[in-house]
């Protein structure tokens, strides 16, 4: 375990597999950018969400990014939440504070925002979407969708239920139907060992199809749409675009 040091500032990523991440590198860099005050930027895997702010406090934590699978669990384990990571039931972004009595902990989501910024122009262009996954990431994906009057179907393995349909169900005309289709799992990614299996021939040029996946910057799910005339696009700007959110809620 790296030991504190408070003369600089103290930032990382919590979640339980992080080898596949561009955020250390990133965030150090971009700090070093913005500010004259040294920081680092570490990655922290952990088995269970009830071990963040623990490790927060020993380490002297400034701020946190959480990923999978935490970004709902760790909501129980937080001080208080901001009104937007409260409507949407996830947090990616801790802020730590520290008080005589303790560490109070706040939970962020700049996921949202990222998202929005990242889809902003395409989406007057569409009315229903396919949303695979149902965690934290596809909250905040939901959230702007909504905002927005976009009808969201989500397509999961697991979960069933309103507005919930199961991989077996995700038909060619449902595919065609959804125009735009958000890839809100971690399928794909580098080392996830799967890859997102839908309906591909039902892609058309229509489509916006868009990966919160960054490693691999192509993935199938983004080969196979553009390969159908359709506009893919890969998560490495909302994870820029949510981190510089990040940055203000952390230097603020």
């Amino acid at each position: 375990m790296i030991e504190a040091k408070k003369d600089i500032k103290r930032f990382g990523l919590v979640g339980k597999r992080l080898d596949y991440s561009f955020s250390k590198a990133y965030f150090e860099q971009e700090y070093h950018n913005l500010y004259t005050q040294p920081a680092r930027y570490d990655n922290y895997e952990l088995p269970s969400a009830e071990m963040i702010v623990p490790l927060a406090k020993k380490q002297h934590l400034d701020g946190l990014n959480v990923t999978i699978p935490f970004k709902e669990t760790v909501i129980q384990f937080l001080d208080s939440l901001s009104d937007e990571a409260k409507e949407i039931g996830a947090v990616n972004t801790l802020k730590f504070k520290y008080m005589d009595s303790g560490v109070i902990a706040e939970g962020h989501n700049t996921d949202a925002i990222g998202f929005e910024v990242c889809v902003k122009d395409c989406l007057p262009n569409h009315s229903n979407a396919l949303v695979l996954g149902t965690g934290g990431a596809a909250k905040a994906v939901a959230y702007v969708l909504q905002k927005h009057g976009i009808a969201a179907t989500f397509v999961s393995r697991t979960k069933k239920g309103d507005g919930v349909i199961g991989y077996g169900q995700l038909s060619e005309q449902e595919v065609e139907r959804n125009t735009l289709i958000v890839n809100a799992t971690p399928l794909g990614t580098s080392g996830s060992g799967g890859e997102v299996e839908i309906p591909y021939n039902a892609i058309t040029p229509a489509h916006f199809c868009i990966d919160l996946v960054y490693n691999p910057l192509q993935t199938r799910f983004t080969k196979e749409c553009a390969k159908r005339g359709a506009t893919a696009k890969n998560g490495l700007e909302m994870l820029h675009l949510q981190a510089e959110e990040a940055w203000k809620i952390w230097n603020t």
